[in-house]
């Protein structure tokens, strides 16, 4: 500890040189915790979904192509299914319906948004049976129920729209020939790995204007099918039940739990993982270099200081020391910035206002910012070995002589 003064001193004899390097370790590290970050929330987001005994019903050629409504019923029908009241039992009204609903994405823009957003048509009397981690006041449940042409928003888009309860909600489709005149009945709550910019809205509503409008073009259309399993130990078999009984159909379906559908789409960008990791590793070995390059520089520009400390009495064990601590305190300012400002920034702004549905949410996790952090300490300590054996071994004479 006695000698944290002369370090720091040190530190701070060139303060240009010495800012730009926890600079370009700072900015490096931001890019790569939103790269890793972004890998990791899928996983993170996947796992967290097996404790719900929830399963997905989707049609055997892909999401794409829709299951017709019917299956929702027949899927309602086979043993293992749970009801509305062994899930949500204070739900009495509706205690004996299958927890099943169609899943129906709709994808309208709400008035003048760029894209699309996530907005999907729903059975309102078991939705949320199913999805019991999105959290509403059971008044709202109530509404949303009465009223054929009411929405349940999520809190974050609620925010971002300036949308209250009671307001209302038109979507423009870009999938259907019908748009929806609809009314927030609701707002719901979520944690942080859950879409907060979902919108759910009754079914029916969609599927009578596809048929008054349209000649039923496109209705019946169930989209995918959510429904809950009463035991999570009999999914599995539960999920061969339903592809069983759609087997020798025209709609043969592929059913899984809610975990494997995550765990789908992170498989569909292939080897962009492996990339990413490439990436971050190419961006470990560039801050060595940034590193090892800036003590190399301080350590030449000391020669002649160093020396004077060896001829004093400090021994090479010292001189090493001292060295080896200065790199890596520079390199950890960089990665306090860089990996644990990159955590506090982002549990504070909200990505997903920029990047819409593309990505309904994003956080840096904890393991990721101390793995950043952990990354800029060992490169810091790395790129000073080299520097500090070589000036542990220089002599007195040679150092004095030596002209910088």
């Amino acid at each position: 500890m006695k000698y944290l003064g002369y370090i720091f001193r040190n530190i701070g004899r060139n303060p240009i040189r010495t800012s730009l390097t926890v600079a370009s370790i700072s900015i490096c590290l931001f890019l790569t915790m939103i790269l890793l970050s972004f890998v990791m929330v899928n996983g993170e987001v996947a796992r967290s979904l097996s404790k719900y005994n929830r399963l997905i019903t989707m049609s055997s050629q892909g999401f794409m192509q829709a299951v017709p409504i019917a299956n929702v019923a027949e899927v309602g029908r086979i043993e293992g299914v749970a009801t509305v009241g062994e899930l949500t039992p204070e739900d009495t009204e509706f205690k004996d319906r299958k927890a099943v609903t169609p899943f129906s994405w709709y994808g309208g823009k709400y008035k003048e948004d760029s894209m699309p957003g996530a907005q999907f048509g729903v059975d309102g009397d078991t939705i949320f049976a199913i999805m019991t981690e999105m959290k509403i006041p059971p008044d709202q449940i109530e509404a949303f129920r009465k009223d054929k042409s009411g929405c349940i928003i999520g809190k974050k888009i609620a925010a971002d729209k300036n949308v209250k309860v009671g307001d209302p909600y038109p979507l423009k489709s870009t999938i259907y020939e019908y748009n929806l005149d609809l009314t927030v009945r609701g707002i719901y709550d979520a944690p942080e790995n859950r879409d907060n910019r979902g919108c759910w809205f009754h079914w029916e509503y969609l599927n009578e204007g596809l048929k008054k409008n349209f000649q039923g073009r496109r209705a019946n259309n169930a989209g995918t099918i959510y429904f809950k399993a009463k035991d999570g130990s009999q999914m599995p078999a539960l999920c061969k039940k339903v592809d069983d009984t759609f087997r020798n159909s025209s709609t043969a379906t592929k059913t899984q739990t809610d975990e494997q559908f995550a765990k789908m789409f992170a498989e569909m960008i292939g080897d962009l993982q492996t990339l990413i990791v490439g990436v971050g590793l190419a961006v470990v070995v560039s801050l060595f270099c940034v590193c090892a390059v800036a003590m190399s520089m301080s350590m030449r520009e000391r020669t002649t200081e160093i020396a004077v400390l060896k001829a004093i009495g400090f021994g090479r064990g010292l001189v090493l020391m001292l060295v080896l601590v200065e790199a890596t305190i520079v390199a950890s300012l960089g990665g306090l910035i860089g990996a644990i400002g990159t955590k506090l920034f982002f549990d504070q702004y909200d990505l997903g206002k920029l990047a819409g549905q593309f990505v309904p949410f994003f956080y840096v996790p904890w393991r990721v910012a101390l793995l950043g952090l952990g990354s800029a300490v060992a490169v810091g300590f790395l790129s000073g070995v080299i520097p500090a054996f070589l000036a542990s071994r220089m002599s007195v004479i040679q150092g004095l002589r030596k002209v910088v």
